[in-house]
Parts: structure tokens; sequence; C-alpha cells
């Protein structure tokens, strides 16, 4: 009931209810007034002109005493009595009372101050009154008539007073018949309008239901939920409108969905790390490369960077920016704020992994390094023996010759290293040329041992072919993969010791797989994700007086990627190292 009340059909209800209440009550009270008062002024009205009109016939009657008897007849008929007095008050002549109306003495009249008598004596025609008498028959209650006093001219020349009083029980039924029946079309008044107010106001909040649900549904997430009403009036248009709302709200959380899968897809497809941060320094938004740099950060258990970064933004209010190593990798943070108005409400960090970029930059500082290096040697060799000749420090022949030979040996060692830096810069800009040619395998590497066969026999070092392929031809570019081939055993035997086993073997059908293995020193293990850089030198204690200029492993890889092929590294240190080649047919 209480649910009833606080909602709109009951307020209404009520509201109707009690204003047509209000309007009832107050328009009952004016009719019954409005009732009252016609009705007692008819009556005063009816009163005084039968008195009056008595008084007039009495005057001009030939015989008093029958036309008194007929006043009688009418009095009883109207529920009247009359009195007929001198100017002295004296009781000339009476009509008997009707039975049914109450017996009013003529001293009770004359004593009563609703009587106007002294007025009439004198002439005049004063108005009917209201007088309350005691009940005979009981005298706590009381009897209330009318009565009126009229001027009758006396034979003697005179004037008198014809009194006549009429019982108010007439009047008062009458008025009690129609207030009885203002009161009954009163209270059917009230039930219809009752009945009519519920469903007024049930019809009026139906839409207002039927919207309080579409809203619900709205708020529950189905978004093409819509009105079903089709009124014309002011109900219909506000329906029309919510259904006007709903659809541009539906088309919005389309565009909102669509903006948020896009920024979604962006954020995923991002090769840069994305971090949101709130202002209550939580993250909130990340995309892959940033949860890998979290999960990075997770496992070595240390204090997040993001933090100390977004103190620094929010303290400054700027763009702050630093480089964060960890997991062997550096990535360069960038964070800015977020606004809200004018109050910071968050901020964003950009995550760039910037590993590559270092190491190129550390690789550029390398090969600067080590070009002046190894131009550094000859160069100083070349000074200084050139300087021994013209000083005339060599004085034989003999010294000349060996001086010179040292000359030409290091500006050979120039040469070969500028051309080696040549070749390198154009493969790996993709200016490499390949000449292939179809050759018979086991001729050709032969061909390529027999040239190590004196400085192997001099080291004490066994050389050995191994072919086990039934695959007699293949496709290659000769000169260059004999570049390969040449650097894989020379350095192979420049780590190999005495009596030690270098072996050349190939194998494959459908590919032509090539391996040199030594039994040296090998590599260490930290060195082989780098043997294939320019200027990778091993530690010069496990060579045998004859360095390299570091460049031929890098100048390898790239003839051998250039025939779509792979090389690739084993090594354990005191076993030895293999160098394994890939070449499809």
């Amino acid at each position: 009931m209480d649910m009833m009340f606080r909602s709109v059909v009951g307020k209404l209800w009520l509201t109707i209810i009690a204003l047509f209440a209000f309007i009832l009550t107050l328009f009952s009270l004016l009719l019954v007034q409005s009732f009252d008062s016609y009705y007692f002024r008819k009556q005063t009205e009816g009163l005084k002109a039968m008195t009056e009109q008595i008084s007039v016939n009495l005057q001009h009657a030939t015989n008093q005493g029958s036309y008194l008897d007929s006043a009688s007849a009418i009095g009883k008929a109207y529920h009247t009595r009359m009195y007929l007095v001198d100017e002295k008050k004296q009781l000339i002549a009476s009509t008997e009372p009707d039975e049914n109306m109450p017996d009013v003495t003529l001293d009770q009249l004359l004593k009563s101050s609703g009587l106007k008598i002294e007025e009439a004596l004198a002439g005049k025609h004063p108005n009917p009154e209201r007088i309350n008498f005691p009940s005979n028959a009981n005298a706590k209650d009381r009897v209330q008539v009318l009565a009126v006093a009229v001027p009758h001219p006396l034979s003697s020349g005179k004037t008198g007073a014809v009194i006549m009083y009429q019982a108010s029980e007439d009047y008062d039924g009458t008025v009690a018949e129609v207030r009885k029946l203002i009161y009954v079309v009163g209270v059917i008044g009230f039930v219809l309008t009752t009945v009519f107010a519920f469903f007024l106001s049930s019809r009026i909040a139906y839409p207002l239901r039927k919207m309080k649900e579409t809203a619900h549904r709205i708020a529950e997430g189905d978004i093409h939920a819509a009105i079903p009403i089709r009124t014309t009036d002011e109900i219909g248009e506000l329906a029309s409108s919510f259904n006007t709302m709903a659809s541009k709200l539906n088309n919005l959380i389309r565009a909102v969905s669509n903006e948020k899968e896009q920024l979604s897809s962006v954020l995923r497809s991002m090769v840069d790390g994305v971090i949101m941060i709130n202002a209550e320094g939580e993250i909130v938004v990340t995309n892959p490369p940033a949860d890998h740099f979290l999960r990075d950060w997770k496992y070595e258990r240390q204090i997040l960077p993001m933090h100390e970064l977004y103190q620094q933004v929010v303290r400054f209010a700027h763009e702050v920016s630093a480089d964060v190593p960890i997991q062997g990798r550096i990535w360069h943070v960038v964070m800015a704020p977020l606004y809200d108005q004018d109050q910071i409400r968050g901020a964003v960090a950009i995550l760039r992994d910037v590993t590559k970029e270092r190491k190129m930059d550390k690789l550029r500082k390398d090969f600067v390094a080590n070009v002046s290096h190894e131009l550094r040697t000859p160069l100083s060799m070349l000074q200084g023996y050139s300087e021994a000749i013209v000083d005339g420090i060599a004085s034989t022949p003999e010294e000349h010759k060996e001086l010179a030979q040292i000359i030409y040996d290091e500006s050979v060692r120039m040469t070969k290293l500028v051309n080696e830096l040549l070749d390198l810069a154009r493969m790996e800009a993709g200016h490499i040329e390949l000449h292939q040619e179809t050759i018979r395998l086991r001729p050709y590497l032969e061909r390529i041992l027999r040239k190590f066969t004196n400085l192997a026999r001099e080291q004490g070092v066994h050389i050995q072919l191994q072919e086990d392929t039934t695959q007699e031809m293949f496709d290659l570019d000769p000169d260059r993969m004999e570049q390969v081939l040449t650097n894989l055993i020379d350095n192979a035997l420049r780590h190999t010791p005495q009596a030690g086993v270098v072996k050349i073997r190939a194998y494959g059908e459908d590919e032509l797989w090539l391996e040199v293995s030594d039994t040296g020193s090998g590599i260490p293990e930290e060195d082989l994700p780098f043997v294939f850089e320019r200027f990778y030198k091993a530690d010069k204690a496990r060579t045998r007086g004859r360095a390299g200029t570091g460049l031929g492993l890098a100048i390898a890889k790239n003839i051998v990627e250039a025939h779509n092929g792979t090389i690739n590294v084993q090594s354990k240190r005191g076993e030895g190292t293999t160098f394994t080649i890939m070449l499809p047919r």
C-alpha cells in the first residue's frame, strides 16, 4: 500500500480524489445553504403574503365569522394558525391549530422578541422571523415556528394586527430531503470519481511504467529497446522523444564501441608498448609489448620504474623519459601527463625496445674503433720501417730487403682489410652478385683443400674430406663459396693445435650440408652469439700467431644467405668447433 501511494498512480489518484472531495464538499455546502436560503425566503414571503391577504379579506368581509372559518380551514391546509388582536394586543379572534403543528399561545408570541408586533401596530409590515419555544410535551425540547404580524385596520378606526405563525418542521423536512439528495449524489459522484481517477491515473502511468522498464533494459545493456507507445498526446511525444534518445544513444554507444575497438586494435598492433596509469598510480591499460615488459620486470622482482616516472610527471607536470635495462634488453620510456580540465588524471607511457638501436650504435662505435685499430698497426709499421730506410739505419742490402718485405706485407694486409670492408658493405646493402654454376662437388672440395696441404703439414694438423651424399652435381657460385670455405678452414687451422684434426664433411640429398669441424680450443659459450659480427676475433691467446681482420665470418654469413642458405656454429671449450652450412638445391 505504501508503494502504491509513493507511485505516480497513487499520487495522481489521491490528488484527483482530494481535489474532487474538496470541490464536492464546498459545492454541497453552498448548495445546501442556497436551498436553505431559497426555501426560507419562499416560506417567509408566502406566510407574509397570506397574512396580508387575510387581513385585507377580513377588512372587506361582510361576515367575519364565516371568513374566519374559511381562514381556519386554509390554515390547517397550510399548517398555519392566525390570531387577530386589537391595538391593545387583546385577542379578537383566532383559528384552531392543526393537530400536527405545535400549539403556540398568543401570550407566548407576544412575549417573544422575534415577533415585531409593535411595528405592525404602528402600521409597518415587518418580515417573518423564526422563533423558538419550549415544547409542550418536553420542556427541554425546543419548537421552532415562523411568525409574522401585519397591521389590520379596525372598525373603530384603530389599527390592530393579524398574527400568523407556521411550524418550521415542513421547511426543515424539505431542506433535509434536499440535503439527503445532495449527499447521495455526492457519494455516488465520489465513487465514480474514484474509479475514473484510478482509471485515468493508470492510463497515464502505463506509458511511464513502460518508459521505466525500457530505461532499465537500456541500463542492463539492451540498447535496442524501444517504448511501444503510439499515442499522439504529450505522453506519446515524450515516448517518441525517449525512443529518439535511445536510438541516438545506441548510435553513440556503437560509435564509442567502434572507436574503442579501433583503439584496441591500434594498441595491439603497435610495436611500441603503451601503459596508461590512473590518478592513483595504478596501471589500467596495456598492450602486448607492454605486457612483455611488465612480465620481464616482475621476473626480476624489482621496483617498477613506472611509479618513479609517474611521480615525476605529477610533480613537474611535463613529459619525462628514461632508459630502462631489463632482462638483457633496453627499453626507452617516455611518459606524458593526461589532463582532466586543469587537473592531472593520470599518465600515458610509451615503451620502445631500443636494444637493437643501442646495439647498432655500439657496433658502429666498435667498428670505428676496430677499423682504426686495424689500420693503425700496419700504418705504424709502414711509417716506422720507412723512417728506418730513410734514416739509413738499414746499412746492408739484406736489411733493406727485409724492411721492404715487411712494408709490402703490411700494405697487402691493409689492402685486404679495405677490400673485405668494401665487400661486406656491398653485401649488407644487397648488392652482392652471384654467378651460379653446376659443379662436381668432390673435385671442387679437393681443390680447395689442396691450398691448405702445406700449411697443415707445417703445423702438424691432419686435414680430412668426407663425402656422404650420392648427389655429385650442385648449383652454386664457386668463387663465393670457395671464399666461405677458405675462411672457415683457415680459422680452423689457426685454432687447432699440433696433431689436431680439421675435417670437411659433405652430406644430404635434398639439400647440400657442409661441415667444417676442428679439434681446437673451441669458442667460449658467451661469444657464440657474436661470432658472425664484424671484427669479431677470438682471444689471441688461443690463436697460433696469425690473426685475421675479424670480417671473414660476417662475409661468409652474407654469402651463404645470398644462396638462400644458413650457417650455424656449435662449439665446446677444449673439444673443438663445428660450422654447418645448408644450401638448398
